[in-house]
């Protein structure tokens, strides 16, 4: 539709066909006929353009990262190591050779005897084993609990009296497991589960790990129930638990994976501290922390190899966090294609 205001005299109307028209504009007319400035067909029998599903996109982050690549290389390597060093090496963790005791290095003991015979490898490849088990699961059940709490919490939160009160019951629970002092809680029940499984430590560091997560999973839970495909599916009647898998949990997956990954080189470090003070994993098995609670301060080999491990696994799991928290980041300059 013509603009009534945008009424043009014929001396405009004859500049305007001069300034556009390729004869009367020397230079548009040459332009036009110069070969290298006309447009080209497009080749369509080149390399179609590819579409990356966000799997894929992620991949390709996160091994365009060198952090990633080390963590990997060096975090395989120590998996092997827990995995084939037990079943190729001629001595257990519990065998002892009281002649060479409070020796070096050598071709039979390659790192070397503590100053009970015992030898310091065997151990250490034990105690990484059973490292490498419980950080895992305790990360794994630490998600759990702060998921089960945290997204309840947040989802309820907005439905009436009934749902804040059951909202602040479970702030008033985070609370309170954050307030009562885990560390003293956990030398209490450690000696009652001595001659239990060792796998008891799991459940334990899960129990007093998971309200830090829980906190923060709350609050994006209570930011994800005001979007609209949340509402409207609360409005059609949707079960709240097929609500929470199906458009919660999968907007929060990336930053649950992160602290899950991270969350494995905590739950390491707490049980090697614990265990290195006796309240943690003892006889009859070994951890991490047991090879380094039998330290000679005069003799370095005693302390150095398994120090040197745990130092290794612990930072191959921040290092792959790290990148794979780069990857699932847009704004971080390392995602970048």
């Amino acid at each position: 539709m013509t603009n009534p205001n945008d009424i043009r005299g014929t001396d405009d109307a004859s500049a305007l066909r001069r300034a556009t028209d390729p004869e009367a504009n020397p230079v548009i007319g040459s332009a036009v006929d110069d070969p290298d400035l006309r447009d080209t067909e497009v080749d369509e029998s080149g390399p179609a353009i590819e579409s990356l599903s966000r799997g894929e996109l992620l991949r390709r982050r996160f091994l365009r990262n060198p952090s990633a690549w080390i963590g990997m290389i060096i975090f395989a390597a120590l998996v092997l190591m827990a995995i084939i060093g037990p079943m190729v090496y001629q001595y257990g963790p519990f065998e002892r050779d009281l002649r060479n005791a409070l020796t070096g290095p050598s071709p039979y003991h390659w790192f070397g005897v503590n100053e009970n015979g015992l030898d310091i490898f065997a151990r250490t490849m034990q105690g990484l084993r059973i490292s490498l088990v419980i950080g895992i699961g305790t990360a794994v059940l630490t998600t759990f609990l702060a998921l089960l709490v945290g997204i309840v919490a947040g989802y309820v939160s907005h439905k009436g009296k009934s749902g804040a009160f059951v909202d602040g019951a479970l702030v008033n629970l985070i609370n309170l497991f954050l307030v009562i002092p885990s560390i003293l809680l956990l030398m209490l029940f450690s000696p009652a589960l001595q001659q239990a499984s060792w796998l008891w430590m799991i459940p334990l560091l899960a129990g007093f790990a998971w309200m830090l997560t829980a906190r923060v999973l709350r609050a994006m839970t209570q930011q994800l129930v005001r979007t609209e495909y949340v509402e409207a599916a609360r409005f059609m009647g949707v079960n709240p638990i097929v609500t929470m898998t199906r458009h919660i949990i999968p907007n929060i997956a990336s930053w649950i994976i992160i602290d899950t990954t991270l969350g494995v080189s905590a739950a390491i470090l707490g049980e090697t501290g614990l265990s290195f003070i006796g309240f943690g994993i003892q006889y009859p098995q070994v951890s991490l922390g047991t090879v380094l609670q039998d330290y000679n301060i005069s003799a370095p080999y005693t302390w150095i190899p398994p120090a040197v491990v745990l130092a290794a696994l612990v930072i191959s799991i921040n290092l792959m966090g790290e990148a794979l928290r780069d990857a699932l980041d847009p704004t971080s300059g390392s995602s970048r294609i």
